[in-house]
């Protein structure tokens, strides 16, 4: 079995094979701190790929005498701040959005858009299948908790997050469209 600066060395060189086997030894890892991290399988999954994905981009210039296991938990570290950031810059556009009591703040058109969006939020949710379009509703309307979601429809509470999370990407496919839309034409 060759050691993880052995891999590194192969891995410079551009070994499929040695990446392969770095990849196996450490994603679980990885893995279990994205998902602490953000409680989304799907986001922890990304995040892993994306700090594997980097690392390959970057072999040729790996040092392996000088690797050291952090490199990857650093890694990590920036891909979360960074999802975290571009999830804050998201939901304070839909919320600006959303603000239509703010006085001056926001034209008539502004206005308009938002309620256009309300209503596309409103219509994409009523398009979810019916138990996870009832799960998002108690989660997000009226702000249960996953346990309390859980014991209310009697599924377990892996299955609320699931849910949950399978919901939050359709919406946000149709939200990202329209705020695509919204910024072109708002330039």
């Amino acid at each position: 079995m060759l050691s993880e600066v052995e891999l590194i060395a192969l891995i410079k060189q551009g070994n499929i094979k040695a990446f392969d086997e770095f990849y196996k030894r450490n994603w679980r890892g990885l893995y279990h701190a994205a998902y602490r991290a953000t409680g989304s399988e799907d986001d922890a999954k990304d995040l892993v790929q994306a700090v594997f994905i980097g690392f390959w981009r970057c072999r040729l210039s790996l040092c392996p005498d000088q690797y050291s296991a952090s490199y990857l938990l650093r890694a990590l570290k920036n891909n979360i701040i960074n999802f975290y950031k571009k999830d804050a810059i998201r939901k304070r556009s839909i919320n600006e959005l959303l603000q239509l009591d703010t006085g001056n703040e926001f034209t008539t058109e502004d206005s308009l858009i938002a309620k256009e969006l309300a209503i596309t939020i409103e219509d994409r949710i009523k398009e979810l299948p019916g138990k996870m379009q009832q799960v998002f509703v108690l989660s997000r309307h009226q702000n249960l908790s996953i346990n309390e979601i859980s014991e209310k429809l009697d599924i377990a509470p892996r299955t609320v997050k699931n849910q949950i999370s399978n919901a939050l990407k359709i919406l946000r496919t149709g939200l990202e469209i329209f705020l695509i839309v919204f910024f072109l034409f708002n330039k």
